[in-house]
């Protein structure tokens, strides 16, 4: 449904932290399901604040109709964004497993930078990961490699020109005749490939951005303290190890409507640690992914009023994102200038090519 849970963006903050406030806490906790973590924070702290103040987490807005994906194309690449190579088998001859595995190895696919392998099955008018661990299939129709053609999580990301596209062409045309395929087609040719390419290393580039507030400590928060104004205001520790406004209610979206972390090392919260009082953190930065956002606007004023609460309860100073006094006006501008230009690319925030686009 959402691709992704937490954007890129918190982990490089989280890498980047250069404070030693709580160089003594312990980072040897494994990776849990959330009602694992549950149990776990729960066992070091409350989950009821000192105060109620959850009515701030209120998100009236009204979802667009979100055509269902049908059940042949699930779990297939994106026919916008993806150029993918579709190759037919024989009816006489379908394709077996073991020639796919040996023709399109991982060895192979390193040489044409790991596209993603999508099957047909010969009983089936689904399309499916071939290397899907639940695939138990053995014999195939068609085949089909998909290159997506922008990665924000690629470091850099990959800008496919013609004389690469070219090579992977030629390559996979050999690949053709050692599996017997009949066919070969194209959701867009070489050129139509490249340009979009191109044209979304602009794109997303320009319109991935978050929208983020920082309240920055006078002196330095205190974790119980913490702990507390999040409980209060309604927000819940998991995933990463942050605090977040999760998505439970709209079936469109990201995972987590916002989230806090903070730039003091290490950059995430563990309850063990606040309930020992070894956490102290120089700010708190609230923030969310306008393009993964179903409702980017909206969010932000809740974000604004969280962020005023926590103030209120902690003190120190609300900042933007570039740790300038916080302008509500010229934010609320700059989510509805990004929207727009998703807009003139016909892509809704927080829906489909959205959340496939932009990591």
């Amino acid at each position: 449904m959402r691709y992704l849970s937490i954007s890129i963006l918190i982990i490089l903050t989280l890498i980047g932290c250069e404070s030693q406030t709580n160089k003594n806490m312990d980072s040897d906790y494994s990776i849990s399901t959330a009602s694992e973590s549950d149990e776990r924070a729960k066992k070091a702290l409350s989950f009821e604040g000192k105060e109620d103040r959850s009515d701030i987490l209120k998100l009236s807005i009204s979802i667009p109709d979100v055509p269902k994906e049908p059940d042949s194309t699930r779990y297939f690449g994106n026919d916008n964004y993806d150029w993918i190579i579709t190759l037919e088998a024989n009816p006489n001859e379908i394709f077996k497993r073991d020639s796919i595995e040996k023709y399109i190895s991982n060895d192979w696919r390193k040489k044409v930078m790991y596209p993603t392998v999508y099957c047909l099955p010969d009983n089936s008018n689904n399309w499916t990961y071939f290397q899907a661990g639940d695939n138990e299939e053995n014999t195939f129709k068609k085949i089909a490699l998909a290159w997506k053609l922008y990665d924000p999580i690629e470091e850099p990301p990959t800008i496919y020109n013609d004389k690469t596209l070219s090579k992977f062409d030629k390559l996979v045309k050999k690949r053709m005749k050692k599996i017997k395929a009949s066919k070969i087609d194209y959701n867009f040719s070489i050129q139509e490939a490249s340009a979009i390419s191109n044209r979304l290393s602009d794109f997303v580039i320009n319109n991935n951005q978050w929208a983020i507030i920082v309240l920055k400590a006078d002196k330095e928060f205190d974790g119980k303290e913490i702990w507390d104004v999040m409980m209060s205001v309604g927000l819940r520790w998991g995933d990463m190890d942050l605090f977040h406004w999760n998505n439970t209610e709209f079936e469109v979206g990201d995972d987590q409507l916002l989230s806090v972390w903070t730039s003091t090392d290490p950059g995430y919260f563990f309850p063990e640690e606040i309930a020992a009082g070894n956490v102290q953190t120089e700010d708190l930065i609230f923030g969310f992914s306008i393009p993964r956002s179903v409702a980017p606007q909206e969010v932000f004023k809740v974000m604004c009023e969280v962020t005023d609460y926590a103030q209120k309860r902690l003190g120190g100073q609300i900042l933007d994102g570039n740790r300038n006094k916080l302008d509500k006006s010229a934010e609320l501008d700059r989510i509805d200038f990004i929207l727009k230009n998703l807009d003139n690319e016909s892509i809704k925030s927080g829906i489909g090519d959205a959340l496939y686009l932009f990591q």
